[in-house]
């Protein structure tokens, strides 16, 4: 269950509330800047081109100026925030598994890869201590950029947003299956990783037996094979996430 995961990496990040919560005021600050940027854009077609005014022509290079460096600031701060909690997160994990490592018994790291072993240590647990604070951010940042925009869009045209929404369903349920795929494709990426881990360690610890069977050829095979299964699960995420963004917007192009 992907929200008892979830629920239970964010108790990893709940000592660091503090660092976090400046970090969402930097998402809302953000936020903030996008429905202003909408503001902008209206007020200068407005005073530039439909009903000129010279005041407007003067408000709008100041209001730009200052509205992006505001926005600069918010997005630094939601960035600089929630990735300082991330590190600390991945130390933790990488402290708490490293200690478990060291109380497993022997039957067990007889049984195991080490290379698996040092995979899960040095790059699964960057990868899910990342997406812990990055999922949280993108939820809290978006959504609160949805709503400022849809505020916007509402004062605006109030009927043009009602409409626009009753695309939002088919939306969800495609955002729904594309994150389905990204954690299929993550979780065949971490396998990958640590084969690669796995035959790359191998063949580093037991070079000199290698070299005394004229065993390269053979061990280039086995590390060839583990990469290209690396390359290809990768492959399938890059495309997976490349598809996404057009796929939603020829959606709410079609709404429109």
């Amino acid at each position: 269950d992907p929200g008892r995961v979830y629920r239970r990496l964010l108790g990893y990040a709940r000592p660091h509330l503090g660092m976090f919560g400046i970090g969402v005021l930097g998402m809302a600050l953000f936020a903030a800047t996008d429905s202003a940027l909408a503001y902008l854009v209206k007020v200068f077609l407005g005073g530039a081109f439909v009903d000129p005014d010279p005041r407007v022509l003067w408000l709008v290079p100041v209001g730009s100026i200052v509205l992006f460096t505001l926005r600069g600031i918010g997005d630094y701060v939601s960035n600089y925030f929630p990735g300082w909690v991330g590190r600390q997160i991945i130390k933790a994990l990488r402290a708490e598994l490293f200690a478990h490592y060291l109380r497993l018994p022997t039957r067990y790291h007889d049984a195991s890869a080490s290379g698996q072993m040092l995979s899960r240590l040095t790059y699964n647990v960057e990868l899910v201590a990342e997406a812990t604070t990055s999922a949280v951010t993108v939820l809290i940042r978006d959504t609160l950029t949805i709503v400022g925009l849809l505020g916007m869009l509402f004062w605006f045209n109030w009927q043009l947003a009602a409409f626009a929404l009753t695309l939002a369903p088919l939306i969800s349920w495609l955002i729904q299956h594309i994150n389905r795929s990204f954690r299929r494709y993550s979780a065949r990426i971490q396998a990958s990783m640590g084969d690669v881990t796995r035959v790359a360690k191998e063949a580093l610890d037991a070079h000199r037996v290698i070299k005394v069977f004229n065993a390269e050829r053979h061990e280039e095979q086995a590390f060839g094979a583990v990469n290209e299964l690396n390359r290809h699960s990768n492959m399938q995420l890059i495309g997976a996430k490349a598809l996404a963004n057009p796929v939603v917007q020829l959606i709410a192009s079609i709404g429109l």
